[in-house]
């Protein structure tokens, strides 16, 4: 497994590996070139796309950890965890304050491993997408 972070993916294996998960692709928005990223971290086997995390931030105070996906062949076998090691690494690294994630309830004991813990928060999804 090969882990590179901060090199160009393309949208087309992005919205591929966001279908694989089962989320809506974004195609057109992965390709947006207003879309910019803190860092992210891909993960290949050999030239597949298995997966990718994500992190928007100020660089100081707050950053948000997105679109933590690994392809279904793959789960279980430690990738994701990988992927969040290197993440938080990285961040506290830089000494941004604080990081923040969205996930659904049944991952709770996934994201409690690394030290989350549940906050209030609220969600809003502005537009339809395919």
């Amino acid at each position: 497994m090969r882990y590179i972070a901060n090199e160009f993916v393309p949208s087309a294996l992005l919205a591929s590996l966001r279908e694989s998960v089962g989320w809506n692709r974004m195609e057109k928005e992965l390709s947006d070139p207003k879309l910019s990223s803190f860092y992210h971290i891909a993960a290949y086997e050999e030239d597949k796309l298995v997966g990718y995390i994500d992190c928007i931030s100020n660089g100081v105070t707050d950053a948000y950890i997105q679109d933590l996906m690994v392809h279904p062949e793959y789960q279980g076998q430690g990738v994701g965890s990988e992927l969040m090691n290197r993440m938080i690494d990285y961040l506290k690294a830089n000494k941004v304050y604080m990081i923040s994630v969205v996930f659904d309830e049944s991952l709770k004991p996934f994201y409690e491993r690394f030290g989350f813990y549940t906050m209030l928060s609220g969600q809003m999804e502005t537009y339809e997408n395919e």
